[in-house]
């Protein structure tokens, strides 16, 4: 899954057993990945314009997600393990 920033998605694959779930959990397992997505672009975002002259204020307007916000999306949608969850999410 890539999105963009505001979690908008731009490039999805599914792989086909995920089809044979039911649409609504289907849907929102993508709909929470949109945004964790966009979460992780946000903090990327974030460290860049935080290396620029008066990057403080820049990322404080733009209300960026920060990393402590991605570390709790992260836990919530993929757990406390170590390990990256059984998932049909593959690498892009």
């Amino acid at each position: 899954m890539v999105t963009t920033e505001q979690g908008l998605p731009v490039s999805l694959k599914i792989d086909q057993r995920e089809l044979a779930k039911p649409p609504q959990a289907l849907a929102d397992e993508i709909f929470a990945l949109c945004r964790l997505s966009a979460m992780r672009q946000q903090v990327a975002r974030r460290r860049e314009i935080l290396q620029e002259p008066y990057g403080a204020e820049i990322v404080r307007v733009m209300e960026l997600a920060t990393e402590d916000e991605l570390a709790v999306a992260e836990e919530a949608i993929m757990g406390s393990d170590d390990e990256p969850p059984l998932t049909w999410m593959r690498s892009v």
